[in-house]
């Protein structure tokens, strides 16, 4: 029986220090607002050109600044994707200022590798049967929004991809605000009507 009530303690105070963090990160990404809408033909206008360094095929927007990474790991960000053969990947290359078409939209929920498992560990610890779900399936996500681009005179260029590293029981993908905060003065989204 005492030992039943120490185990019973432990746990309690287990989960207990592990809600705190919880809750701090709970009221950190539970901003936002609708996730955005972005109708099949509206366009993407780059209006400079966007440099993308050697060994990537991405160049990152947040908070109105150009980087070749995130920088602010729990902030919308946005990045336009690119098919690079592997013989261009040893240099730079660049985004030309043009006007792309969405073709497409969607949605997906990506898991980064073990990154958001810490939460999700603590909370199973002395639980012990849901590790596996917890590794595998809890915790923060990039909560990401594609917008498929028609090919254009830089077929390179497939997409522009928006999203959030985020726990998606406490909000969901970019709203269209949160997009052009992070794209600045880079790129501007026009909603087909």
């Amino acid at each position: 029986m005492l030992v039943r009530k120490i185990i019973t303690v432990a746990n309690g105070f287990i989960f207990s220090a592990a809600t705190f963090p919880a809750l701090a990160f709970s009221l950190a990404v539970s901003v936002g607002a609708a996730p955005a809408k972005t109708p099949v033909n509206s366009t993407v206008t780059v209006h400079q050109t966007l440099s993308v360094i050697a060994g990537n095929s991405h160049v990152y927007f947040q908070h109105g600044k150009m980087l070749s990474r995130i920088e602010h790991t729990y902030d919308p960000y946005c990045y336009f994707s690119m098919k690079r053969p592997r013989a261009e990947m040893k240099s730079p290359t660049s985004i030309l200022p043009a006007t792309f078409t969405v073709k497409k939209q969607f949605r997906r929920k990506e898991q980064t590798a073990h990154r958001g498992t810490m939460l999700a560990s603590s909370v199973t610890i002395g639980v012990g049967s849901h590790w596996w779900l917890a590794l595998n399936e809890g915790g923060p996500q990039n909560l990401n929004h594609h917008l498929r681009l028609a090919p254009s005179d830089q077929p390179q260029v497939t997409a522009l991809v928006c999203g959030v590293y985020a726990d998606p029981t406490e909000r969901t993908t970019p709203s269209f605000a949160e997009m052009v905060e992070a794209l600045g003065t880079f790129v501007t989204i026009q909603k087909a009507g």
